[in-house]
């Protein structure tokens, strides 16, 4: 079941996030590129909205992070 507060959503809404930032691009910017409104990556960064499989690949290929670390990434603080 799938739950907006776990530790695997949290870390990839933050993941996401934080690569954006550094890559200096607001929501509006990233959602032009996604060619989704800017609404549709605020509401998956702070939790409102869940993002398919397709969709995650789709950013991370705008944002250019790798698929495979990832996942180790957001695993990560899981497993402990």
């Amino acid at each position: 079941m799938r739950n907006r507060n776990s530790i695997e959503e949290k870390n990839l809404r933050n993941i996401l996030k934080e690569k954006r930032l550094e890559l200096k691009l607001t929501q509006r910017d990233l959602g032009e590129r996604l060619n989704t409104p800017h609404t549709f990556v605020n509401k998956y960064e702070v939790g409102e909205r869940y993002l398919t499989f397709t969709e995650v690949i789709d950013i991370c290929k705008c944002l250019q992070i790798d698929v495979h670390s990832l996942l180790d990434d957001v695993l990560k603080d899981s497993a402990e």
